[in-house]
């Protein structure tokens, strides 16, 4: 995957996620995004051909400040690869941005064959909901009352 098709496939998944999560919650969600990138150093032993860590880059297990699209792939594509598998959800909101957390695998690859989440068609992105209250589910796991984005920190 090439760096252009890798930002393609950021704003596929927040397109995803955004109306999504808009159905979820009871907020009213800014159509302007920043995300804030989660970068797990830890890994399983054991790489694959083709898989690699960067032990010592300095930014892995750090969470960065909120960022635009163009920085997300700029701090993400290193030596022409990409993690395996970024897990995207709304995070947060004021009145000017939706931030979108990105949670990234600390294992990289060049080869699309190590890459997760295909079949949602924007690898290695997979959207998730924000974090749900215990009451907002039915037993078929339906939303049956949408919710405030940030109940849990309050």
């Amino acid at each position: 995957m090439n760096k252009e098709e890798f930002y393609n496939n950021l704003i596929k998944a927040t397109d995803n996620v955004y109306p999504f999560t808009c159905g979820m919650v009871i907020n009213q969600l800014p159509n302007n995004f920043k995300y804030i990138v989660k970068i797990f150093s830890n890994f399983r032993d054991g790489l694959e051909k083709g898989e690699m860590t960067f032990p010592h880059v300095k930014k892995l297990n750090q969470t960065t400040k909120a960022i635009d699209a163009k920085e997300v792939i700029d701090i993400l594509w290193m030596d022409y690869a990409i993690p395996e598998w970024i897990n995207i959800q709304v995070e947060d909101y004021d009145k000017n941005y939706t931030y979108l957390s990105l949670e990234c695998c600390g294992r990289y690859s060049k080869l699309e064959k190590h890459l997760y989440h295909v079949q949602e068609g924007y690898p290695p992105f997979h959207s998730l909901s924000p974090a749900l209250p215990p009451d907002s589910l039915d037993e078929d796991d339906e939303i049956i009352s949408k919710f405030d984005i940030n109940w849990n920190k309050k």
